[in-house]
């Protein structure tokens, strides 16, 4: 019988690498379980896709993004001729009872490496299908955690992952499955599972693999890189001897973080990403999380002292949240500049700590992928959908405007907080026509202009404008690898000093000449700038 694996990722490009599917798929092939895997995207016909699978036994791999397109391909498929169906992913081991259990033959529950071979192997053979983390009409739920991820096959070693390395831009690279923490938001809430890493010969194995394939980009799948610090540091030190190419992401934890273990991110080509999700402490306390504000800005500031591209992450409508204290999270997040903000409208995921007490907490949420939040006792509808506008402001002018580097500077020169200027943002793309096919950088300028003449301080125009010119530059340069000519009304090297100087000080101490200055970089990476 054949047998065909089926993947949706959520876009084509970044992160377009299906693992979880070429996980099952090299545990089959070491079961000598012939299998065929076939991987589309959210934005492919899912009716169409289900009429290219000829397989007799189809297995699914569902995730929060893409229930609803496997709903379609499932209900098209079913329809074409009789096919077995089995499903496995975080969606499943989620929300199991919401699949119908006579339209799959079974369901993997957990990681399914171990558990899905010994399944099919029964299938195929007429036997009772049970084990752990098997689920069918006959048995009760149970999860699959394999203990020694030392027995599990590697999708790059064996070769199963080879054709989609033309593929995808992002590579995600596993070094660890759990996480030592338990936040009420995520599937790891009730630490079911624990911390396992995989062993590092196999890592420093996996990395040579990457390096000769030449890679370019990897996202490591490790929810917390620095719960072991010596751990940490040894890898670390193993990435900078071998791959300095490679550009690599880290999930951290900004308190754990140290002088030692921040020089040597500075030594790689890296960014962190952080979870932040809010700055209000009663707000982590119902989330079962805590920050320590003045220890969280020493880490970052160790971050940005090294030059460390960092991300932050906030979430709209955590228990006790308000539209108030959002804007406040917003408004501390922003302040500790990281390069990028992600913000997420809260989901309830079936299986965590906070779906089981969305009553106790009086959270109205989606019953059905993705379970958004509605609204809250502390955030009504009309609040959440503030929030989301204040989200897109933010994705579009902070995040991909790249303003990290001036938008103090602008805060400080118009009198307002950071939320409050994406908002007058917000409100002046709605009076945009056709804003979306607009350069960022331009619809960035002609707002700032349009606000400092508005709040009656358009003297600040030619030294905010050249300050907000100078860094659009240097964000092209990173950007392209192009070299861009840029007109200032200021020295870009004295324009530099509006980092810790106010503009009328500026203003007072420098004299305005207009230039064309171009942006270039030495070997080493530094910025210098050649009036033309």
């Amino acid at each position: 019988m054949e047998i065909n694996l089926v993947s949706c990722c959520y876009e084509e490009g970044n992160f377009s690498y299906p693992l979880g599917a070429l996980c099952i798929k090299n545990a089959l092939d070491h079961a000598d379980i012939p299998s065929k895997l076939f991987n589309y995207y959210v934005s492919d016909d899912p009716q169409k896709a289900a009429q290219e699978i000829h397989g007799d036994i189809v297995g699914l791999s569902i995730y929060l993004w893409n229930r609803s397109w496997f709903d379609l391909f499932v209900k098209e498929l079913k329809s074409l001729r009789p096919v077995i169906l089995f499903a496995g992913g975080t969606e499943v081991t989620a929300n199991p009872l919401s699949f119908n259990l006579d339209t799959y033959a079974f369901l993997c529950l957990g990681e399914g490496e171990q558990s899905i071979p010994l399944a099919l192997d029964s299938l195929l053979s007429g036997q009772k299908i049970e084990g752990p983390g098997l689920v069918t009409k006959d048995t009760t739920l149970s999860y699959s955690c394999p203990e020694d991820l030392s027995l599990l096959g590697s999708v790059l070693l064996d070769h199963t992952a080879d054709s989609f390395l033309k593929k995808s831009d992002t590579v995600l690279w596993e070094l660890t499955r759990g996480c030592p923490f338990h936040c009420a938001f995520c599937f790891e809430s009730k630490g079911g599972r624990s911390v396992r890493h995989f062993p590092f010969e196999r890592i420093e194995a996996e990395l040579d693999y990457l390096v000769r394939n030449k890679i370019r980009d990897v996202f490591v799948l490790d929810p917390t890189f620095n719960i072991d610090m010596q751990r940490s540091k040894k890898i670390l030190l193993l990435l900078i001897k071998k791959a300095k190419d490679i550009h690599f992401t880290f999930e951290n934890r900004a308190e754990l973080l140290d002088e030692e273990l921040v020089k040597l991110f500075a030594s790689l080509n890296c960014s962190l990403q952080i979870g932040m999700q809010s700055s209000n402490e009663e707000v982590l306390r119902n989330i079962n999380r805590s920050m320590d504000s003045k220890k969280f800005e020493t880490k970052v500031n160790l971050l940005k002292k090294e030059g460390i591209v960092f991300g932050l992450d906030l979430i709209i409508g955590l228990p006790g949240d308000t539209y108030v204290s959002f804007c406040n999270s917003l408004d501390k997040a922003i302040s500790f500049q990281p390069s990028n903000l992600d913000i997420f409208l809260l989901s309830l995921l079936p299986g965590t700590v906070l779906a089981q007490k969305d009553k106790e907490f009086g959270l109205v949420h989606q019953d059905e992928s993705p379970y958004l939040l509605s609204e809250s006792p502390t955030m009504s509808k009309q609040d959440i959908a503030r929030a989301l506008s204040l989200k897109r402001a933010c994705d579009l002018f902070y995040t991909k405007g790249q303003s990290c580097m001036w938008m103090q500077t602008l805060c400080q020169a118009v009198d307002l907080k950071a939320h409050q200027v994406l908002r007058l943002f917000d409100s002046y793309l709605s009076s945009q026509k056709d804003w979306e096919s607009q350069d960022i950088y331009q619809l960035q300028s002609d707002f700032v202009e349009k606000l400092l003449t508005r709040l009656g301080k358009s003297q600040y125009i030619a030294v905010l404008c050249s300050y907000i010119e100078l860094y659009q530059g240097i964000a092209f340069l990173q950007e392209t690898g192009e070299n861009p000519l840029i007109e200032l009304n200021y020295d870009p090297n004295e324009l530099a000093e509006l980092e810790n100087e106010s503009i009328p000080c500026f203003m007072e101490t420098h004299q305005k000449r207009n230039q064309t200055w171009g942006i270039f970089c030495n070997e080493d990476g530094s910025l210098y700038f050649l009036e033309q």
